[in-house]
């Protein structure tokens, strides 16, 4: 018998410098003053778990920042009412395949359920289905490729393969009452959708997903009503530290979904809540309005292709200088440098020939589609 359900789906979860003592004391009443209350009244809660759970920690090498933290923090987590757990992100592999291990084990013996991150690829695909007060719900959740992904025979995340993914959600949507899809992806800070993020979360509702809720951005972004279903492009954080000065940063918003009639839709309503020096806290009632109603009218824009090609051209282009020297390599003074000469540096050493071939050894996604969007403008630029 279905009865009525709340189930809260939180963004990314990180400790950082300035919560680590709290992670130390699984002090959960200090990380998440007033939002604990709320999560401890859902009947299911779940997030995505940004870094790895270790007491060994090997980091791996690659570019940009390593997350983990200690094993015993797995007890924020259980002592906050959390039921589940994404693992797919571009972090679960910061500490190579032992910390993917560890932090599946860890999960495991805390009672908390965690997908999108497996021993194979196989595995970090498979969807997870939960009964919850008789409702049957499916979880999908995908990361974008970095240093993060499980293939054949190695630990890893989950990530989106469209010739396969797709029908693995039509046939899931055949088992289940809702689906619901996380996607680890897109470009950080940025509030809209690229033009391939929407295509592929729009994709997703055409194939059987009820909703669609993006992360990894790190800001609150745009909401699209779509086949009568939503789409969420950007959560922001949800518990990842706090930056003074840096609005974008601390707010987050929390996803609600209250079942209560079998014949009707669940109401999707969105707790806002931002970071404060010991956590995080609900947003005052009247910010919070005035926050929801800056995401609706923003939101208006994503119906205006042209808009949203213009937005993204221009976001793209404004990081040339940065993604040439990223993409080909050159220190930190290089990258300096070449942001003051505008991008001078790059245009003498690298020709266009260079260009191409740097043009295809591309991996992820969302940089891959910054890159083409950047790329592509300089070519026709040097005709």
């Amino acid at each position: 018998m279905k009865t009525k359900t709340e189930i809260i789906i939180c963004g990314d979860l990180c400790p950082t410098a300035d919560t680590q003592v709290l992670f130390d004391q699984a002090d959960v009443k200090s990380l998440f003053n007033d939002v604990l209350p709320v999560l401890q009244k859902a009947d299911f809660v779940m997030g995505n778990l940004e870094f790895v759970l270790t007491d060994d920690a090997k980091p791996i090498r690659k570019s940009g920042p390593v997350l983990y933290g200690k094993t015993s923090y797995i007890d924020v987590f259980k002592k906050a009412g959390f039921d589940l757990l994404s693992l797919a992100n571009n972090h679960i592999k910061d500490c190579g395949e032992a910390g993917v291990k560890t932090t599946l084990a860890t999960c495991e013996s805390a009672g908390i359920a965690a997908f999108g991150a497996a021993s194979n690829l196989q595995d970090a695909k498979k969807p997870y289905i939960k009964d919850i007060n008789g409702w049957k719900i499916g979880f999908m959740t995908f990361a974008e490729q970095e240093f993060n992904v499980a293939s054949n025979e190695e630990y890893g995340a989950s990530y989106l393969d469209p010739y396969d993914d797709f029908d693995v959600l039509q046939e899931l949507k055949k088992k289940v009452d809702y689906v619901v899809v996380i996607y680890h992806g897109g470009i950080e800070y940025y509030e809209y959708p690229s033009p391939l993020l929407q295509k592929k979360c729009q994709k997703f509702i055409d194939k059987g997903a009820d909703l669609v809720t993006c992360q990894h951005s790190h800001c609150i972004g745009t909401i699209e009503d779509y086949k009568q279903k939503k789409i969420i492009y950007g959560q922001g954080n949800t518990l990842f530290g706090y930056r003074e000065n840096n609005d974008s940063w601390n707010q987050g918003l929390l996803i609600r979904l209250l079942f209560v009639n079998e014949h009707a839709a669940p109401e999707i309503s969105f707790v806002s809540i931002q970071a404060v020096q010991s956590g995080i806290e609900l947003t005052k009632d009247m910010e919070a309005q005035k926050r929801l109603d800056t995401v609706a009218t923003k939101s208006q824009n994503l119906t205006n292709k042209t808009f949203l090609e213009q937005s993204w051209s221009t976001f793209c282009l404004n990081k040339t200088a940065f993604y040439f020297a990223y993409l080909l390599g050159f220190n930190r003074l290089f990258i300096h440098l070449n942001r003051f000469s505008k991008n001078k540096l790059v245009s003498i050493f690298y020709p266009k020939k260079y260009i191409r071939t740097s043009q295809n050894i591309v991996r992820c996604e969302a940089h891959n589609e910054v890159l083409h969007t950047i790329l592509n403008h300089h070519l026709k630029k040097q005709k």
